[in-house]
């Protein structure tokens, strides 16, 4: 059981879940290959070691070291010096005791299972890499029969029948380590196939799945779209009659101002009346808009400037608005007080500013700065002390404040030259 557990250890030496299946084949391979070289090395280790003959029992020491080291250098995550250790290990081992016992004493016929320890080495991908160590035998291959063909060394190390005896040994040795490589190669094989149709069972199973999720999802998808078509359309009939009662309501003031003698209540009433038609206005918008949620102030603010002027143009002086506003869009929660606070501006110019000239002009600009939105108004009146006194006499001054708060604004009244100019700085959140 112990033997087992080692054996587990020294194949599964640099095996990582973290791997592919590929290179975690490849690894065990090559500690596999390594293993198995090193069993077959001991019997010449002990052989040469019984027989005193120490130069060649040096040299298969060395070998079976550089085996055992590529293993090591797998545990080190060190693939690629593990794996060109094992071919220049086999190669030297080939062409050290092949020149040392003699060609015929069958050391070259390891040199035959070279495409297999290559395929165990190297990924079936890189073709110049496993070409190049392919190359490597072969050269090996004809440096051995050149030295036997013309350099004729020999160290008399081999008697004829040991040499006999020596090519049935690699004979048997070869033979076994070219059946096991291709037994696993086999196996690998038919493992891997196994896993591939037991993987492509698996792909096909989660393909019906996807696909019946895809039939649920497109029939909640229409479900969802169904209900956001009505729901964008109850929204919008609703902006739609909000708007028509509002007018109504602007209509029924109408009516009783004409029932009304008195010049004051006659214009608080249409004060009164403007309020309410800039939320209709609004209203009226958001139907119009796709999104039922976003304001384009610019088109908005151009109708609400022309219905004012329409409700409160005096034929005996001439005042021109000049509106400069970017199409900035806001959210209903921003707008209703937006336009609220443009109506009460416009409003208090044309009550106030303009009492004692026959001309005047407004001035409007509307633009984004960074993170903050800011409106400036001015007009060419002539102005007056903004104060806590002046605001308690005048609703139109504490409805703008008001308004103010609403957007999470700062404003102030400032002279910049002759004119008192109005600014508000909103954020755009």
């Amino acid at each position: 059981m112990r033997i087992l557990t080692y054996y587990t250890n020294i194949i599964n030496a640099g095996v990582s879940g973290d791997q592919s299946h590929s290179l975690s084949d490849k690894i065990q391979a090559r500690n596999k290959l390594s293993l198995l070289c090193v069993i077959f090395s001991f019997i010449y280790f002990f052989y040469f070691l019984i027989h005193g003959q120490y130069i060649p029992f040096t040299a298969i020491t060395v070998g079976i070291i550089f085996f055992i080291t590529s293993i090591v250098l797998n545990h080190f995550r060190q693939f690629t010096i593990s794996s060109l250790l094992i071919l220049f290990n086999t190669n030297y081992c080939v062409l050290f005791f092949s020149i040392y016992l003699g060609f015929y004493s069958g050391i070259h016929l390891y040199l035959f299972t070279s495409p297999l320890i290559v395929l165990s080495l190297f990924d079936t991908k890189k073709a110049l890499l496993i070409s190049l160590s392919m190359i490597s035998y072969i050269l090996n291959f004809a440096v051995l029969i050149s030295l036997e063909k013309l350099a004729k060394i020999d160290f008399h190390v081999l008697n004829h029948n040991q040499k006999d005896n020596f090519y049935l040994i690699n004979f048997i040795c070869c033979s076994v380590i070219l059946i096991t490589l291709s037994l696993y190669f086999l196996y690998n094989n038919n493992r891997i196939n196994t896993l591939l149709i037991l993987k492509n069972k698996q792909l096909l199973y989660q393909q019906e799945q996807l696909k019946e999720e895809n039939e649920i999802r497109k029939i909640a998808e229409a479900q969802a779209v169904s209900s956001l078509i009505e729901r964008d359309i109850l929204l919008s009939e609703t902006h739609h009659r909000v708007k028509n009662n509002l007018a109504v309501v602007t209509a029924l003031l109408e009516l009783q101002s004409f029932y009304i003698t008195d010049k004051e209540t006659t214009g608080i009433l249409r004060e009164s009346q403007n309020r309410i038609k800039s939320i209709a206005l609004l209203h009226e918008k958001l139907y119009e808009n796709k999104s039922l949620k976003n304001v384009n102030v610019s088109l908005y603010a151009a109708e609400l400037i022309h219905f004012i002027k329409q409700s409160l143009s005096n034929r005996e002086k001439d005042i021109s608005i000049h509106s400069q506003m970017e199409p900035i869009n806001l959210l209903m929660a921003k707008a209703m007080p937006f336009g609220l606070l443009l109506n009460e501006l416009i409003t208090n110019s044309y009550k106030y500013a303009f009492l004692e000239k026959e001309k005047g002009n407004i001035w409007l600009n509307f633009n984004r700065l960074n993170d903050n939105y800011i409106l400036e108004y001015k007009d060419d009146g002539p102005g007056f002390e903004y104060n806590d006194e002046t605001k308690k006499n005048s609703l139109g001054l504490n409805l703008i404040e008001s308004f103010c708060i609403q957007l999470n604004g700062k404003f102030e009244y400032k002279y910049i030259g002759d004119y008192l100019t109005f600014e508000l700085n909103f954020p755009v959140v």
